[in-house]
C-alpha cells in the first residue's frame, strides 16, 4: 500500500494515525424513521418528494436538447436509408435469382 493510499484510507477513517486499520463504530441503536415499515404515507408527501427530488435533477439546455434531437433525427435517416437500400438491392436479387 502507498502513501497515497494510506492518507485516502486515514481521511476516510478506515486508518487511524499510526496506520493500523481503525476499529469499526457501531450504531448506539437502532435507526429511526419518520414512519414505520410497512406503513404508507400520504400522497401529498408522495408529490412533496417527488418534487424535492426533481430539483436536484440537472436538466439539459434548451440548444443540449435540440442537438441531441438533431443527431437522433440524422442517425435514424441514415439507418432507415440503408436498412431500405439493403432490403431494395437483396428483393431485385431475389426475383432475379427465381425468374
Amino acid at each position: 500500500m502507498n502513501r497515497e493510499t494510506k492518507r485516502m484510507m486515514q481521511r476516510q477513517g478506515q486508518l487511524d494515525e499510526s496506520g493500523q486499520p481503525a476499529t469499526q463504530r457501531t450504531a448506539s441503536g437502532p435507526t429511526r424513521r419518520s414512519v414505520p415499515e410497512g406503513q404508507r404515507r400520504g400522497i401529498r408527501e408522495y408529490f412533496k418528494n417527488v418534487r424535492s427530488e426533481l430539483r436536484k435533477v440537472n436538466w439539459p439546455s434548451r440548444s443540449d436538447v435540440l442537438n441531441y434531437s438533431s443527431v437522433v433525427m440524422i442517425s435514424l435517416i441514415v439507418v432507415i436509408s440503408l436498412i431500405f437500400g439493403l432490403n431494395y438491392i437483396f428483393s431485385k436479387a431475389v426475383f432475379f435469382l427465381f425468374k
